[in-house]
């Protein structure tokens, strides 16, 4: 190809993709050539151009860009990103078009630049094919970071959408080798990278925000498909027609074509391929367990859970199955699943026969023989669960009483519900009444009941919503006050920083909080400041390494939002024991920003961290639609009249939760201002640090 073709073309579609596959680099002292990264390029090219009835996605010739060997310099990379889908105009804007960055070829992990924060002091970061070089400025060329990468996707997700699929088929892609002979990788021999490398990309510009007043960490922009773990070698092999061929792009084509799409999330995906010795492949990032390249979820609105057969046997000879869901999710055993085809036809009901952690062992309701297809997938249709019961108590003529208590759901929609209604105040947990043209929702009871929070809304002509925004009202509630219930089993410590410096380079300011610490007592109080960046760091001195989650929860909205969860499930624990450290929001990811709404002089939320010693998937947690909108579809339901069941599992977690304030009050400012600029020498008592959970 020429230099003239890397353009976008005037022709739209529903997906544009970015290939780069690398065989022979031009320093050939220090990169051993490949054998199959140009021919991964060019077959997952050619599965994009194949028309469905090939099972390709018949997607048009000049949405895609293609760029093999010597055109993959690392000023043509990162041109051709921003031409063909940051700057294209033909991809518009915040809509959901789906966009594809695929790269084949040498990988490497090199020293991070000396003012960026990065674990280990190292990043992941792939090589163009002049890395190593010199350039016609007699400058060295070095490989491109994963911090770059993250900014650009960044800035593509807030133009375009967050529909981005990131393909990586080389070695240390599990953080950001090939072997059938020679690795997708090599140990970087290049010099440090520059503190200012790329620094034009993000210099003048301004920090984003979104509509929940924070900006998530860097997964929430794309979804990140990697050949192996960042400990692993992605291996090449040689097919029968002695092509050479990545395992992971020739096994992902082959599934892509073979599993129907309209069913199929990335989690399913990864989740299809081999088991193989030393190679992980695995998924990442906020929109896993959406439909592949496409921005919806399965069945939108609803909480559906592949159905997986399981190699154990109950001792009664019953067909066992499981599902990635458990007790900390408030799964216990009697839990009742609806099971559903591909076409959303229930097939049976199933019943949790036993609930760990993070897996529940399922067996058929019933004696009816009933086969349950691949791909199908499970409907939590009744909790079982006394504590995720919200007692509703409401006052004398309440205009929506029937709407509420007596509501029906069409036969395809039966599921049932998570609240009761109360005998008395006293007994309640929230209490509705109506003042004027308004509901007015009290919380009398748990977390938020302490402070009598309220909330006012309008139904109108729509009280047939109320029961569906009432589920998740209690859905939100016991998420939030989810807890342990054995003894604590790790020390753990959440802190929250204001960051000062500049992108790449922020780390906590010192001259806030504790020792850079914000939280006290569990409670972080603030004041808006259009320029304050903030982050946090997760803390295990524990024994045991732990994979952390960190949600928020906003009490105005009844929103749920992941902010972290670990990369994947084949990935190893991110915090480590004895002093691990995991930052969020600092080095090459995004700060997080606080505001007040227009009109109102004080806003609230709450972060709640899990953490476990095993992985758990809990995105389904996240309730992103506030039940108080009319397009809100509900969540799982229960009946009332069921007894509670202990959970007894074997294994432990934990949680904690952290309350924020932002005020902007101008006397609480001043003193939460004073309160937070402490001396430095604030932190000499020794004293725990607050925001900690520590072991009884």
């Amino acid at each position: 190809m020429t230099m003239a073709q890397i353009t976008p073309q005037n022709e739209a579609g529903a997906v544009f993709a970015l290939i780069i596959g690398i065989d022979d680099y031009l320093a050939t002292e220090h990169f051993p050539p490949l054998r199959g990264a140009v021919n991964d390029a060019r077959a997952f090219e050619q599965y994009l151009l194949d028309s469905h009835d090939r099972r390709g996605l018949n997607v048009p010739l000049p949405n895609i860009l293609l760029i093999e060997n010597r055109q993959a310099t690392r000023e043509n990379i990162l041109s051709a990103f921003k031409s063909h889908l940051l700057e294209n105009r033909n991809i518009p804007d915040r809509g959901d078009t789906a966009m594809i960055f695929f790269y084949a070829g040498h990988g490497t992990r090199t020293e991070a630049p000396g003012n960026l924060i990065a674990p280990d002091s190292k990043v992941e970061a792939i090589s163009p094919v002049d890395e190593g070089t010199i350039d016609a400025e007699g400058n060295y060329v070095h490989p491109i970071p994963d911090n770059v990468l993250g900014w650009l996707l960044w800035e593509l997700a807030a133009k375009k959408g967050s529909n981005i699929t990131v393909i990586f088929d080389s070695c240390h892609s599990g953080g950001m080798g090939r072997d059938t002979g020679t690795p997708r990788a090599r140990t970087s021999l290049s010099p440090p990278i520059p503190p200012d490398l790329d620094s034009h990309l993000w210099t003048g510009g301004t920090e984003i925000a979104i509509c929940y007043r924070i900006w998530s960490p860097s997964t929430a922009t794309h979804v990140l498909l990697a050949a192996c773990r960042e400990d692993e070698t992605a291996q090449e092999v040689v097919l029968k027609d002695n092509s050479c061929r990545g395992r992971f792009t020739e096994r992902l084509i082959t599934l892509l074509r073979r599993l129907p799409l309209e069913h199929t999330t990335y989690a399913d995906l990864v989740a299809s391929l081999p088991i193989w010795s030393g190679q992980n492949p695995h998924c990442g990032g906020a929109r896993r367990n959406h439909l592949v390249f496409n921005a919806n979820h399965l069945w939108p609105g609803q909480k559906f859970l592949p159905l997986l057969p399981d190699a154990s046997s109950d001792p009664s000879g019953l067909q066992t199955y499981s599902v990635d869901i458990g007790s900390v999710e408030g799964i216990v055993p009697g839990a009742e699943f609806t099971a559903f085809s591909g076409a959303k036809k229930p097939l049976c009901v199933l019943v949790a026969h036993s609930a760990r952690v993070n897996r529940t062992i399922l067996i058929k309701k019933g004696t009816e023989r009933i086969d349950i297809p691949e791909g199908a997938r499970v409907q939590i249709s009744d909790w079982m669960n006394g504590g995720m019961i919200l007692r509703v108590y409401i006052t004398p003529n309440f205009p929506y009483e029937k709407e509420l208590f007596t509501s029906t759901l069409a036969s395809s929609q039966q599921r049932k519900h998570t609240f009761i209604r109360a005998p008395s105040v006293e007994e309640a947990d929230i209490l509705l009444r109506t003042e004027a043209d308004e509901v007015v929702l009290e919380h009398l009871g748990g977390i938020m009941g302490e402070s009598r929070f309220q909330r006012r809304f309008s139904l109108g002509e729509k009280g047939a919503h109320l029961p569906i925004l009432v589920d998740g009202i209690a859905h939100f509630k016991y998420f939030l006050e989810r807890h342990y219930s054995g003894v604590p089993f790790a020390d753990f410590q959440l802190k929250m920083h204001r960051l000062r410096g500049e992108y790449p380079a922020r780390e906590p300011d010192l001259g806030f909080g504790d020792g850079g610490n914000l939280i006290r007592n569990m409670q972080a109080r603030f004041v808006p400041d259009k320029d304050a960046c903030y982050g946090f760091t997760i803390r295990n001195t524990s024994n045991i390494d732990l994979f952390p989650y960190l949600f928020y929860f906003d009490p105005q909205k009844y929103t749920i939002q992941l902010w972290y969860a670990p990369p994947g499930k084949k990935i190893p624990p991110p915090l480590k024991s004895r002093g691990g450290e995991l930052t969020i929001g600092m080095g090459g990811e995004r700060a997080f920003k606080f505001w007040i709404p227009s009109g109102e002089k004080s806003s609230c939320g709450i972060l709640k961290l899990f953490v476990s010693a095993k992985y758990l998937d809990l995105d389904w947690i996240q309730q992103t639609t506030s039940p108080l909108d009319s397009s809100f579809e509900g969540t799982g339901r229960l009946l009332a009249e069921h007894e509670p069941f202990d959970i007894g599992v074997e294994e432990t977690w934990d949680a904690l939760n952290v309350f924020l304030s932002l005020t902007a009050d101008e006397d609480l400012a001043r003193e939460v201002e004073a309160t937070l600029k402490v001396s430095k020498s604030a932190n000499s008592s020794g004293s725990t640090p607050e925001g900690s959970w520590k072991a009884h």
